[in-house]
């Protein structure tokens, strides 16, 4: 079971980060937050030469998708085509640079009444189901990561409409502190098994700052633990700018929070 730490980056800065990348034998998530320069890419030149650079180095890709803004099951059609265009666009970077799993928020808000999810599914699955085609024929996993949701449900009814050998979870831990209504032991049990990747930066319990590591309140002890226990093989990702996750992972193995996958062996 291998440790699988990765740091987030930007497109636009992941190329002067590739020495360091290399270096510490990390992996990287390529976010794609910007849709302008997205929409515009040519993904046949710039991104592919990159995609190739990065897997000369042996760096293990993930893309995180757009998710400003966005919507699949919106009421509004051009709401929903942007959306799709978006996720379209990202998926082809992705596939360029080679990435082995493609994350996306579900984008349902979950201010909205219970009773309005049902549509807000069936309004949303064309475009997940085009997004699950495309991810597939690119050699990836669709992976749907919580945000505001408060309970599991919403990843768990969507991945029920999905092919599930094609498609897995993204657990962000910290999220899961700052919105849950379920305590974190109800997220691990609902979606371990399928638990492909994890989202690692610290909070206060009420702020989405992604904090360094141990700036936080969350118990990186009871974290890691989780972590190692349900869903050991996942790709970890220190989600906060380069320099902080560097930070991080000094602090991760100084804590000895590594070392507790061999103890729970």
């Amino acid at each position: 079971m291998a440790q699988r730490f990765a740091l987030s980056t930007s497109f636009a800065d992941v190329g002067r980060h590739l020495d360091v990348l290399e270096e510490k034998g990390l992996g990287v998530e390529v976010s794609l937050y910007d849709t302008e320069w997205l929409l515009a890419i040519d993904r046949t030149t710039t991104v592919r030469k990159l995609g190739d650079e990065i897997a000369a180095r042996g760096i293990e890709v993930t893309v995180h998708a757009p998710i400003f803004d966005l919507n699949p099951g919106s009421l509004d059609p051009v709401i929903r085509k942007h959306t799709r265009r978006c996720w379209e666009r990202a998926v082809g970077v992705a596939g360029a640079l080679r990435a082995r799993m493609i994350n996306f928020h579900t984008c349902f808000h979950p201010l909205l009444p219970e009773s309005t999810f049902p549509g807000w599914l069936a309004l949303s699955l064309e475009i997940w189901e085009r997004i699950e085609e495309l991810t597939v024929d690119a050699g990836m996993t669709l992976l749907l990561e919580n945000m505001f949701e408060p309970t599991p449900q919403v990843q768990l009814d969507l991945l029920a409409q999905l092919e599930s050998r094609h498609a897995a979870f993204t657990l962000d831990v910290a999220h899961a502190h700052i919105y849950g209504a379920v305590s974190i032991d109800a997220w691990w049990s609902q979606l371990g098994p399928a638990v492909a990747e994890v989202h690692l930066h610290d909070t206060d319990g009420f702020s989405d700052d992604h904090l360094p590591i141990g700036d936080g309140a969350l118990d990186w002890q009871r974290v890691f633990e989780d972590v190692f226990r349900n869903a050991p093989d996942a790709v970890k990702v220190i989600e906060m700018p380069l320099e902080a996750g560097l930070a991080s992972l000094k602090r991760i193995k100084s804590a000895g929070y590594s070392d507790l996958q061999l103890e729970l062996l």
